[in-house]
């Protein structure tokens, strides 16, 4: 009888902790027998559900990204895209400290392997939020509007990032500063 694979929250569980063997190392050197103990799991359920080690990291980020676009679906009906998308990615960071995300993403960009992943996974946002901008700006998910729309929630998530690990600036100072970069319509707060 075949296993079910885990569900999202035990992947997620399972991510976290090598995410945190990797933190600690500071870039992608733990082996995988390393990564496999730290999650609690056989070396060949880690294979099944994970092709490289680093792919062990992608449900974080996609739970990020369900996360960022959830939070930009909730935002108020009055704002603007690039106000909602700021709003949605401060909330959507809230559950980590950002000194944790900033640990976390110097990491993941100091380390080709894990860079790679969370660049595959950025790339797949666009998908993820393509409803809630769609609606934001009121047009058809297909449409060009759309598409540039996530791609610019999708710049302000990875500039801030980026910001905040190269520059110590919190989620919210990382987001307004790019919002305000990116968008001519976001007011600084």
């Amino acid at each position: 009888m075949a296993r079910r694979p885990p569900d999202d929250e035990t992947l997620l569980g399972l991510a976290r902790a090598c995410a945190d063997v990797f933190v600690a190392a500071g870039d992608s050197s733990p082996t995988v027998a390393t990564l496999v103990a730290a999650a609690g799991m056989s070396e060949r359920s880690f294979h099944r559900y994970f092709p490289t080690k680093a792919d062990c990291l992608r449900p974080i980020f996609d739970d990020g990204n369900q996360a960022y676009a959830a939070a930009l679906a909730a935002q108020p009906a009055d704002r603007s895209l690039g106000e909602a998308v700021v709003a949605a990615f401060v909330e959507s960071n809230d559950a980590m400290s950002d000194d944790d995300a900033r640990a976390f993403m110097r990491t993941v960009f100091g380390d080709l392997q894990l860079r790679r992943v969370w660049l595959e996974a950025s790339y797949a946002t666009a998908g993820v939020l393509r409803p809630a901008v769609a609606a934001r700006i009121g047009a058809d998910e297909h449409a060009v509007a759309t598409t540039v729309g996530c791609g610019q929630a999708i710049v302000l998530a990875i500039s801030a990032l980026a910001h905040m690990v190269e520059d110590g600036l919190t989620a919210h100072e990382a987001a307004a500063a790019v919002g305000a970069a990116l968008f001519a319509d976001v007011r600084h707060h």
